[in-house]
């Protein structure tokens, strides 16, 4: 006897598994489509649209940079001359002296200026006067009070000139005004051929020149234009402490068609009251650009791979919808047919992986809604195919595939080719960087010879005072002493002295006090006992003490960030001196103190550095044909691109004259090429960016689908195995309302109605009524 099927009950799922699905697997896929379209997009733009720039931006930058180098060191030599004077002055103040006897200790300590005088502010009356005519006419001197007015430019017969000034006490007309003359000068600096670097007022007058001359007007107008943008900025905003405002413009080609670059530097600071920041200058560096821009590497890169890309997003969207989009519609189409009753059509689904999985179990359950007495499936085999996971693979390894190539470019291939004048003027700063250190260091022995007179009749007391007074007046001092005849401390400022004794006293002039530890101790020496031998501040050339004095002796050490930070230039690199045997002693970033040179290939560089003067190095011409300045540097640069990623080198010694020339130090700096602003380094580091864009659409897209469909679907898969092999306690719960939660809950659906069948089955059983042979559903 057949009984009629049990119409399947509603529930409260049936609704929800009859909506609209617009999440799921769809999304991804389709927002993996526009991405790499996008990405497509902007490689073609970006990499493709890339032109050559007849004046690459490396040249440049390597003209601001000139200016910049210049600018800082003509506003630190304005700072240096006039606390050099107001020092000078102020120490006649507890002990007035003649005016002529001040412009003689003044001619001693220094010779740096071309014309001295004293004068009295209220009636202009001169009271002494060396060197030249200072040009006081048209200054109104009844200004001055208590203070000393700020540097001027006036002009006179012999052209325009420096006045500096400072209030002196005399012994017969009291607080005088001392005024020091010079004409600005620009630093001694190195250029390159074709390269010239000018300083201009606020009119546009050319105070000073170096390098070769502007003989065209082409070039001079392009000056002009270099200088009113440096006023306009200026204008605009202040510059950064420490920093300044800077820039670069390209001229109009001639008709040649050769064209000209200029940079150019306001040597105005942030602080009103330095004494630079008045005068209203402006550094332009000009210089030419020569031979043909360097073409592309790979001119076609860009439109190459975006039309690949292109190509690569229409298959990846075609292949996920046949592989995953497609078969998890149907299971979703064939699982709420099956909650709807339709139990004749069988389930024809994938064959693999877990939409193959979900698959036979729905036809597994097909027949047991059909045959209630139809025993569980066996349970699935434990090996499983690859499943969600082989698609996606595959997508993310074409995508790895495009962008792989791209990220490989990153401005380190041997090939990039660097201009001449980049070379050049990397060659030309590391020296002018040498020449400020020697500078520096030279300054400060100067500073020190000029102080020992007055600690030599000096109490102790009075010592500690005019000790303290200079180590606040100079940033470059750590600790400022004084040693006795056995090398006892008599008197000091600042830090405690890094070794006393006997063994501590010497010759005068600039010395390194240890050969190991932490930190490098650099400082200057001089005895007390100084002869009478002028001093320039600048250069201090023959002042260097042979004799090892007795005692007492005056120290000045050195600090080591002041000396790094004069190695630390925007553009340069990474910059190190180093000793006579090449161990670091200061450095712009992090060292090993008397380590070892952290870039080895810069020793061939040092190897034509130590070479015979006026040799020229294997990247640059030197001596002569390089240098231009009153001395010709040996000084020398190179790409070199074997033994690592291409670097640019560049290393000088710091010579001239003075107490650092006969220490054999150098400087050296490393500047990568990939860090160049040249056309092929910005062709590199787009199309570095396209890959990277590219990895993160494949990652965020087929992680998207691996986390929403592939880990869903796979818990799925194993519970409708374990439903169709018998299993009807669990209960399925939809992860997200998608098709994979459609067919989740559409499962539960199936397994309530067997679990309802099972229940009925037992209730007949227990009642004594046969099972039907079949009941239809």
């Amino acid at each position: 006897m057949s009984t009629a099927p049990t119409p399947p009950r509603q529930h409260r799922y049936r609704r929800r598994a009859d909506m609209p699905l617009l999440g799921g697997v769809r999304p991804p896929i389709a927002l993996l489509l526009v991405l790499l379209l996008a990405v497509a997009a902007i490689t073609a733009l970006a990499v493709g649209g890339l032109r050559v720039d007849d004046t690459p931006q490396a040249v440049r930058e390597s003209h601001q940079y000139a200016a910049e180098d210049t600018a800082l060191s003509l506003r630190a030599g304005l700072r240096e001359n006039t606390t050099d004077l107001l020092r000078s002055a102020a120490r006649y103040d507890r002990a007035p002296a003649e005016p002529a006897e001040v412009l003689t200790a003044l001619g001693r300590a220094y010779r740096k200026w071309r014309g001295t005088v004293i004068v009295r502010p209220d009636t202009g009356r001169l009271l002494a006067a060396h060197g030249e005519t200072v040009p006081l006419a048209g200054l109104d001197l009844g200004l001055v009070t208590d203070t000393a007015p700020a540097p001027l430019l006036v002009p006179s017969a012999a052209g325009t000139r420096l006045l500096t000034f400072a209030l002196v006490s005399t012994v017969h007309d009291g607080r005088a005004l001392l005024v020091a003359s010079d004409n600005l000068r620009l630093p001694n600096l190195a250029t390159r051929d074709g390269q010239t670097i000018q300083v201009l007022d606020t009119a546009g007058t050319v105070l000073d020149t170096t390098g070769a001359g502007l003989s065209d007007e082409t070039a001079r107008q392009l000056v002009a234009t270099a200088r009113s943008r440096a006023t306009e900025r200026v204008a605009e905003r202040a510059p950064a402490p420490g920093g300044t405002v800077s820039g670069s413009l390209a001229g109009a080609a001639d008709p040649r068609g050769a064209r000209r670059v200029a940079g150019y530097a306001a040597v105005a600071g942030a602080d009103p009251q330095d004494p630079a920041t008045a005068l209203g200058l402006t550094v332009v560096s000009t210089g030419g650009v020569d031979g043909k821009a360097a073409g592309l590497r790979h001119p076609a890169l860009g439109l190459a791979a975006a039309g690949a890309l292109l190509t690569l997003a229409l298959l990846l969207a075609l292949f996920l919808h046949r592989t995953l989009q497609r078969p998890v519609l149907r299971l979703f189409l064939d699982a709420r047919r099956l909650t709807r009753g339709e139990l004749d059509r069988p389930v024809r689904g994938p064959r693999r992986g877990e939409a193959g999985r979900i698959g036979r179990a729905l036809e597994e359950l097909r027949l047991q809604l059909r045959d209630p007495a139809r025993p569980p499936a066996a349970p699935a085999p434990r090996r499983r195919w690859p499943g969600v996971v082989l698609p996606l693979g595959l997508a993310a390894a074409v995508v790895l595939g495009w962008s792989g190539p791209l990220l490989l470019l990153g401005g380190n291939d041997g090939e990039v080719r660097v201009p001449t004048q980049v070379v050049a003027g990397q060659r030309d700063r590391t020296d002018n960087a040498a020449d400020r250190l020697r500078q520096a260091l030279n300054e400060g022995y100067a500073d020190l010879r000029a102080l020992a007179p007055e600690l030599t009749t000096a109490s102790v007391g009075t010592a500690q005072a005019l000790l303290r007074t200079a180590l606040a007046q100079h940033e470059r001092y750590r600790a400022l002493y004084v040693l006795g005849a056995g090398g006892e401390v008599l008197a000091r400022a600042g830090e405690e002295p890094h070794r006393t004794g006997p063994g501590a006293l010497g010759p005068g002039g600039v010395l390194l006090l240890n050969s190991s530890g932490k930190e490098p101790r650099i400082a200057a020496r001089t005895p007390l006992a100084t002869p009478a031998t002028p001093v320039d501040a600048v250069d201090a050339a023959e002042a260097v003490d042979e004799a090892a004095p007795v005692g007492p002796v005056l120290v000045g050490e050195f600090r080591t960030d002041f000396l790094g930070g004069l190695l630390d230039r925007p553009g340069l690199g990474r910059v190190w001196l180093l000793d006579d045997r090449r161990r670091v002693l200061a450095a712009n970033e992090a060292y090993a103190s008397f380590g070892e040179l952290p870039e080895g290939r810069a020793r061939a560089v040092l190897d034509t550095v130590a070479g015979p003067s006026g040799t020229a190095g294997p990247g640059g011409a030197t001596g002569p044909g390089g240098a231009t300045g009153p001395t010709a540097k040996h000084a020398a640069a190179d790409v070199l691109r074997s033994g690592g990623d291409p670097v640019l080198l560049a290393a000088a010694p710091l010579g001239g004259r003075g107490a650092v020339a006969r220490l054999g130090w150098s400087v050296v700096t490393a500047h990568p090429v990939s860090w160049l602003h040249l056309d092929q380094n910005r062709a590199d580091r787009r199309a570095v960016l396209a890959g990277m864009l590219g990895l993160a659409t494949a990652a965020l897209c087929l992680g998207w689908l691996f986390v929403a469909v592939g880990l869903p679907l796979r818990r799925l898969a194993a519970s409708a195995e374990a439903l169709a092999a018998g299993d009807r306690r669990t209960v399925l719960h939809p992860v997200h309302h998608d098709e994979v939660g459609a067919v989740a809950r559409s499962l539960e659906l199936i397994r309530q109605d067997l679990e309802r069948a099972d229940r009925d089955r037992a209730d007949r059983d227990r009642a004594g009524h046969p099972a039907t042979a079949a009941t239809d559903f």
